[in-house]
């Protein structure tokens, strides 16, 4: 019988991942990816890049007998981490289709699309705080051993790191659907999904942390990424729903005033 954590965690990462596809779908009907802004799916690839490093390591290289750490072992579960590494192969497929659209997908060509400056200096930014952060993580390893309070540190940094990406990945794609006034071919299913997998990710965190060492600052500490991550995502996949909302109304007051 499946368990209550199970089926919350089963219920997230089957609506975190099937969201990836509505995108590439929408896109690929419509021969066009102009509903997706490029700022968006650059950071958040690079962002997804990070989390698959960071859940990875919290779950595979996580030291159980660790005589100088009393650190709990991270709520991770293999639902995670695949959901991850889904995620940011699904992202990559995505990138295909906003930069490389016309020659791998063979849509229409309707001009050239590039990052925004200030995008493109936050992603250089967090390309080389990971580089270095990376290089003090693996130094350290090398010179004082594999110890889990250094572990969770350099994780939790790759979280921060991925949040971050994660609030300002959303900015470009809010403006871009303002920019246009339209939420034409932008798949809003993706954004429901997106919705019901934050809602069952916070869920299954409470539970767990409620039939275990309950509720405390450790446990905000070392379950941070997960409980920041999802937050982030619920908070702005409701403004997309907000502006989904907003622009189908002022499309239907277009059409009623201009009839075909």
């Amino acid at each position: 019988m499946v368990s209550l954590d199970g089926l919350l965690g089963l219920v997230y990462v089957m609506s975190w991942s099937i969201s990836m596809y509505p995108p590439i779908i929408t896109n690929w009907r419509h021969k066009s990816a102009s509903a997706i802004s490029m700022d968006f799916v650059m950071l958040n690839t690079a962002g997804y890049s990070y989390l698959v490093i960071s859940t990875f390591l919290q779950l595979y290289y996580w030291q159980l007998k660790d005589e100088e750490s009393d650190l709990g072992r991270p709520k991770l579960t293999q639902f995670d981490f695949w959901y991850c590494l889904h995620g940011c192969v699904m992202n990559v497929v995505l990138l295909t289709q906003v930069v490389a659209g016309a020659r791998i997908w063979r849509f229409p060509v309707k001009g050239y699309r590039k990052m925004n400056t200030w995008y493109l200096r936050i992603l250089l930014a967090s390309l080389a705080i990971f580089a270095m952060l990376s290089m003090q993580f693996v130094y350290a390893n090398c010179q004082y051993g594999w110890h889990n309070s250094r572990t969770l540190a350099y994780c939790n940094n790759l979280f921060l790191l991925k949040i971050s990406m994660s609030l300002i990945k959303y900015i470009p794609q809010v403006t871009h659907n303002w920019t246009r006034k339209s939420m034409d071919c932008f798949p809003i299913q993706g954004v429901f999904l997106d919705i019901t997998g934050g809602i069952a990710s916070l869920l299954q965190l409470i539970w767990q942390l409620s039939n275990d060492q309950g509720f405390s600052l450790s446990m905000f500490v070392t379950n941070f990424g997960k409980l920041g991550l999802s937050m982030v995502t619920l908070i702005f996949n409701f403004i997309f729903v907000m502006q989904w909302l907003a622009y189908r109304v002022q499309s239907h007051d277009i059409v009623s005033q201009y009839p075909l």
